[in-house]
């Protein structure tokens, strides 16, 4: 008997969400995380994504396997030849039972801080976010630390709630090393893993965001974020393993 195929889809991803070399990374992820929630018909409680080559603006075929388990599922989702997926959802997550606090609630009013200015030619992607840096730390200003901390929202018309707005937000600042060097090089994403907390939605747009680079070799390095509500609540957390091209 023959297994049947995965079912196929197409998806389009419009070029004002392209990054460096092609579609926003943490978009890919959100498009994964809605196919696997819509076939599984369960809640997106962690992904391990496998990025083979840049995402391109346009057409792109997405395949969804067939889910597995029981009140948590797995399901491995491939898009095109450019990434592959491995979805953990939950049926039931149940109620929190120990606080996944980080921060005081009160930091700075986001409105009150200056809004970092990303140029939109260089990364088109930045015209749906408005960052505002808490710490010093800017990118290619040749700080000390590798390390961004900031307020972060998402333009609210788009739509994008829960795991998929979380996704697209842990990937929204640039390589943690940014913060240190003084021009750009290329460091892609070859891995992103994320966990998202069953947290009740948030009545703001706010999200403190904080993001740094854990280790680094001449060719490799890893990401490390956390996403918070404001109130302090963590919401997510993310680790991406980068490449380095040049020095």
């Amino acid at each position: 008997m023959t297994a049947a195929a995965a079912p196929t889809s197409r998806v389009e991803f419009d070029s004002g969400w392209r990054s460096f070399d092609g579609i926003h990374g943490g978009l890919v992820v959100a498009t994964v995380l809605r196919a696997a929630a819509e076939a599984t018909g369960a809640v997106p409680a962690a992904v391990t994504a496998h990025f083979h080559r840049p995402v391109q603006a346009g057409a792109a075929e997405l395949t969804v396997g067939p889910e597995r388990g029981g009140r948590t599922v797995s399901s491995l989702v491939e898009l095109s030849d450019s990434v592959t997926a491995l979805v953990r959802l939950t049926r039931d997550a149940g109620e929190i039972t120990l606080p996944a606090t980080g921060f005081a609630s009160y930091v700075a009013d986001p409105a009150a801080l200056p809004r970092l200015d990303v140029p939109v030619d260089f990364v088109p992607f930045a015209q749906h976010l408005d960052i505002r840096p808490i710490n010093d730390a800017r990118p290619f200003a040749g700080g000390d630390t590798p390390e961004f901390d900031v307020w972060i929202r998402l333009d609210p018309s788009l739509g994008l709630a829960g795991p998929e707005l979380a996704a697209v937000l842990l990937d929204a600042l640039p390589p943690a090393l940014y913060a240190t060097r003084t021009a750009p090089v290329p460091i892609p994403t070859a891995e992103f893993s994320a966990h998202f907390v069953p947290t009740g939605r948030s009545r703001s747009s706010w999200h403190r965001l904080r993001h740094r680079t854990v280790w680094a070799s001449e060719t490799l390095c890893v990401d490390e974020t956390e996403l918070f509500a404001p109130s302090g609540d963590l919401t997510a957390q993310a680790r991406q393993l980068r490449r380095i091209l040049a020095s």
